[in-house]
């Protein structure tokens, strides 16, 4: 993968019912087995929209909330990643898979950013692993989560918040920061884990 680095400034920067004979389960006992059943798909294509992502579905692939049917994950077509380079693959790779990224916010934030000329960009990132060891804290993402700028520049996503880690490390949700140039109407940035999926978002 070609990729570019840079070390900047400042980048300030997703109900069973159980019955069964014999003796009683306890509350821990039912909820995994709960969590087991919820995660099996039922018929292929289909997936448990109740259970966390993949909910049943392949690895790449998330099962999306309302229909309740498995779906590939967004392809990141942006120029961040066809000029920076792309490296997931869905066959080959086993990193976490970003299968949501929203903008939730585009403005001014002098608080944060500190300077009058930034606009402050927060967006919204989804992702589930094969593996337990997504990051339950914002020290975990050192060295694995990268935002990639619209000239295709990498850099380590460090502004994070609300992270929540779930599924036994399986899942998380998280907020990541961004401080960029006044003035545009929108901005595009592309994200992605190391040996993960990429995903672009647009705020505006």
């Amino acid at each position: 993968m070609t990729s570019k680095r840079v070390v900047l400034a400042r980048v300030v920067t997703a109900t069973i019912t159980l019955s069964a004979c014999g003796p009683a389960l306890s509350t821990e006992e039912t909820s995994s087995l709960a969590e087991g059943a919820a995660q099996a798909a039922p018929l292929e294509g289909l997936c448990h929209t109740s259970a966390y992502q993949p909910a049943g579905c392949s690895y790449g692939d998330y099962c999306q909330p309302v229909v309740g049917r498995c779906s590939v994950v967004p392809n990141p077509a942006c120029d961040n990643f066809a000029i920076h380079g792309r490296a997931w693959d869905v066959n080959t790779s086993t990193g976490p898979v970003i299968y949501e990224a929203t903008a939730i916010r585009f403005a001014p934030d002098l608080l944060f950013c500190g300077n009058p000329g930034l606009t402050r960009a927060t967006f919204r990132i989804k992702a589930y692993a094969p593996t337990a060891d997504l990051p339950t804290s914002r020290d975990g993402f050192h060295g694995r989560f990268y935002f990639v700028s619209p000239a295709g520049y990498e850099i380590n996503a460090t502004a994070i918040q609300n992270v929540s880690t779930t599924n036994e490390n399986k899942h998380i949700t998280f907020d990541v920061n961004l401080c960029v140039l006044s003035g545009a109407t929108s901005y595009t940035a592309g994200f992605f884990f190391t040996g993960g999926s990429e995903v672009c978002v647009t705020a505006s």
